[in-house]
């Protein structure tokens, strides 16, 4: 191997480990949402059980179950899952995915980045995307590991649209697409804030590029937009047409409405760092600003792209991408503030980002991409050695000023908040992922289920033959009618066979629970999870966009 590909391989290794050096300790940190091991644990008992792709968490909900991977993005805990299998713990398989999401980012803006600014600028590009001071908030004080991946893949999206539209061909679609269904799967809500920006992207660059006359291009375009949703439709339609069906409402009322959560423009800019929460107002215990290296960097090349404009007399795609970006960045961080509440009342689907400053999750990926203008700038001028000088100082400036970010505030005894033991679970995990509860638990339940069942009345003998995430099977003998408690919140999906045959049961009256008045006899009861409709449906999509993507992959590119 090259020694000048193993020299930079291993600078950009060191350059990244410093902000994810806290994960190599034996115990973990606090943070905000520090429910990610118990995700992960009920995704692998899932997985283990049968149930594929999964949508039930057996042990949340009080061990009732609820229907958490419905709608609650999944790629993260898929790449957990597969680190567990390999042999690591729950806990080191989500500090790993943890990590993972610094190198994604930087991979995929250096790519992005590169194509416009050249290999100085696409690595001062992708330095300054690791460190941007949000991604810290994300990592070491929200834990918002989701969020982070997805962050992480938005510029591998936009360098898939720029490459099919470039160079349209059955390969490049493909690529196109699964990078794009794999950040539909990586985080529900960021999909509301991005997807138009990716489209407003796309339709923008194909006008920009050269070959925009060529139908092929555009047809290329839209397969990648209908392929990457076709590759996530077995999450996206389920999660969409049955949120009303869980009580996905608290996730935006009370303190989560997003009235609480706008920015003012100085935040932007400045502010108190912290590890507290976000409050009204900008005393927010936490800070949201863009850094100030960064903020520098992006003026200088959008002052670099001006110039050079207005020397030629004429704009070229890189240009416009530089205006295009920094009046998109300006937009989303308009839309954060307190001066843009008119737009989110106007549109109530805006409800469901919770948080306006969540948007500086795009703004940090436009801000870092235009830091490595300045290089290509320079470099123009014929003053190499000056551009080198400048990259030197800049990476000096952004690693000294942003690294004291990337650390946590407390180390913790991590049996104390992730929890791997089922118990435990459904114990002290199931009040703190309320969200996706079913509509027909109307109250928390009076006791935690230890058990698949409960003789509500009569006599009967009963014997667990199977209990398992999407099914629960028991050999019944009884000399008389009975009742009994099936310990499963309902959701639509279950159905309850007697000996194969389909019966009836109830749960309005029972806050939610399934029970079933059954008759004497000897005979065998299954409780199963099954798809609506809509999740066959989904399922078929996903599997025909899967199974094309990968025909297109198969494709040799014609030299």
């Amino acid at each position: 191997m090259n020694k000048r590909i193993i020299f930079k391989g291993l600078l950009f290794i060191a350059l990244i480990l410093p902000s994810i050096w806290p994960l190599f300790r034996g115990d973990f940190f606090r943070m905000h949402d520090y429910t990610h091991v118990a995700r992960l644990v009920e995704m692998d008992k899932a997985i283990k059980d049968g149930h594929f792709p999964p949508r039930w968490a057996e042990d949340l909900g009080w061990g009732y179950g609820m229907p958490l991977f419905n709608f609650y993005a999944p790629l993260p805990y898929y790449l957990g899952e597969i680190f567990y299998l390999l042999g690591f713990s729950f806990l080191n398989s989500i500090k790993i995915v943890f990590g993972l999401t610094a190198f994604l980012a930087f991979l995929g803006m250096y790519l992005l980045a590169r194509k416009f600014w050249g290999k100085s600028g696409g690595f001062l590009a992708a330095l300054a995307f690791v460190y941007s001071p949000y991604r810290a908030v994300d990592f070491y004080v929200r834990g918002a590991l989701g969020e982070l991946f997805a962050i992480s893949l938005i510029p591998w999206v936009l360098w898939g649209i720029t490459q099919a539209i470039e160079k349209t061909s059955k390969l490049k679609i493909a690529i196109g697409s699964l990078i794009l269904g794999l950040f539909l799967l990586s985080h529900t809500v960021l999909n509301l804030i991005c997807l138009p920006c990716f489209l407003l992207f796309a339709i923008f660059y194909y006008f920009c590029n050269s070959n925009r006359k060529s139908k092929k291009g555009f047809l290329g375009l839209i397969l990648v937009f209908v392929l990457g949703l076709g590759l996530a439709s077995y999450f996206l339609l389920p999660a969409f047409f049955e949120k009303d069906l869980a009580q996905v409402g608290k996730l935006i009322g009370g303190y989560s409405h997003y009235s609480h959560h706008f920015l003012y423009f100085r935040q932007f800019f400045g502010g108190q760092w912290g590890y507290g929460g976000s409050v009204d107002g900008p005393n927010d215990g936490l800070s949201f600003h863009l850094g100030k290296v960064h903020l520098f960097l992006a003026f200088l090349t959008f002052c670099g792209a001006l110039i050079w404009s207005g020397l030629r007399e004429k704009f070229k795609p890189r240009e416009l991408i530089v205006f295009f970006f920094a009046l998109l960045g300006s937009i989303l961080a308009f839309l954060s503030t307190y001066k843009a509440k008119f737009i989110w009342d106007a549109i109530p689907v805006m409800a469901f980002i919770q948080f306006p400053w969540r948007l500086n999750s795009f703004i940090i990926v436009l801000v870092a991409f235009l830091c490595g203008g300045g290089c290509f700038y320079l470099n123009k001028t014929g003053k190499k050695g000056i551009s080198g000088l400048f990259l030197l100082v800049f990476i000096g400036l952004i690693l000294k000023i942003n690294l004291r970010y990337f650390e946590p505030q407390v180390y913790v005894n991590p049996s104390d908040f992730y929890y791997t033991e089922e118990e435990q679970i459904r114990q002290k995990m199931s009040g703190v992922i309320p969200d996706y509860t079913p509509q027909s638990v109307k109250e928390d339940p009076k006791e935690i289920a230890v058990e698949g069942f409960k003789l509500l009345e009569g006599d009967a003998e009963v014997e667990v033959k199977e209990d398992k995430t999407q099914k629960l099977s028991l050999n019944i003998k009884a000399d008389e009618d009975f009742v009994i408690q099936l310990n499963r919140f309902y959701f639509p999906g279950w159905k309850l066979f007697q000996d194969g045959k389909v019966i009836g049961f109830n749960y309005k009256d029972h806050n939610g629970i399934i029970k079933a008045s059954l008759p004497p006899g000897e005979y065998e009861l299954n409780l199963v999870f099954k798809n609506t409709p809509i999740r066959t449906i989904a399922n078929f999509i996903s599997l025909f966009s899967l199974g094309l993507i990968f025909v297109f992959l198969g494709k040799r590119e014609k030299k």
